[in-house]
């Protein structure tokens, strides 16, 4: 970018003067764009931290990765907002197990905000409805005036996970959950939810078994084996509750409910 006479030369001059400043700039602003982690590292590693959490019973824990999540909530990347959700979900669990429904009704909606985003981002993420299903689901099971809302919520969403295409095993799990816990005036049916979780952990031993793209976030292998086994022992068979309970250790050996089960 020259210019003729003089202002050729002071055109030229301030040319090599700022080039070396703009090739700088240049940098600096594609380094502050970069990101640092990936999105899937972030993402896989909050959720195996939550998982643990929720296997260890740790409730302090799983508040504190919800906190720094939040910011995912609302993300336009569906991982983060999915990610964020399965946090809530996990929290929601232990809320419920500790008898404290004021901190599962909060994470409850929480989950199902960001399983809004995550869903609205990625239409064709049938885990997240499946995950948005068992959080309504949850809810329901508070009871209060909110109760037969959401529990049709619940089953909305998870006929959206059911439409999308062939179950995966976690979509599996969680309309097993609803089969199982759902009143029977709601279309529960405890046999149908025992059938169904030995279908899910029978899917998702195979998909382990198979060369497959990996999940946003891989979770429910171990609870559909517990749940078996609940449904083996409730059954009256001892064996097969106990092998299935040593399975989901295997899966999770911080598994506190399958080691409790287990008598260990």
């Amino acid at each position: 970018m020259s210019r003729s006479s003089g202002l050729r030369s002071l055109r030229g001059t301030r040319a090599v003067a700022f080039a070396p400043v703009a090739l700088m700039l240049a940098a600096l602003t594609l380094t502050a764009l970069a990101p640092g982690p990936s999105v899937a590292e972030d993402v896989a590693s909050a959720a195996a931290k939550a998982q643990a959490a929720y296997f260890a019973g740790n409730s302090a824990e799983l508040g504190n990765l919800a906190a720094s999540t939040s910011a995912w909530s609302g993300s336009a990347n569906a991982s983060e907002a999915y990610a964020h959700a399965y946090v809530q979900f996990r929290a929601l669990q232990l809320a419920i197990s500790g008898s404290r429904k004021k901190d599962a009704t909060a994470a409850g909606e929480a989950c199902i905000t960001a399983t809004d985003a995550a869903t609205r981002r990625d239409p064709n993420l049938a885990d997240a409805f499946a995950l948005q299903s068992a959080c309504y689901g949850y809810l329901a099971n508070l009871g209060g005036f909110a109760a037969i809302g959401n529990g049709r919520r619940s089953g909305k969403a998870m006929d959206a996970a059911l439409a999308i295409g062939a179950p995966t095993a976690r979509v599996a799990l969680v309309d097993a959950f609803g089969l199982y816990f759902r009143p029977k005036i709601a279309g529960g049916d405890k046999a149908k939810g025992c059938a169904r979780f030995k279908d899910a952990a029978a899917a998702f031993d195979a998909s382990a078994a198979t060369p497959r793209a990996a999940p946003i976030i891989d979770w429910g292998a171990a609870e559909a084996h517990f749940w078996s086994g609940r449904c083996a022992s409730d059954a009256g068979d001892a064996a097969g509750a106990r092998r299935s309970f040593e399975r989901a250790l295997a899966l999770a050996p911080d598994f506190l409910a399958a080691r409790r089960r287990l008598g260990q």
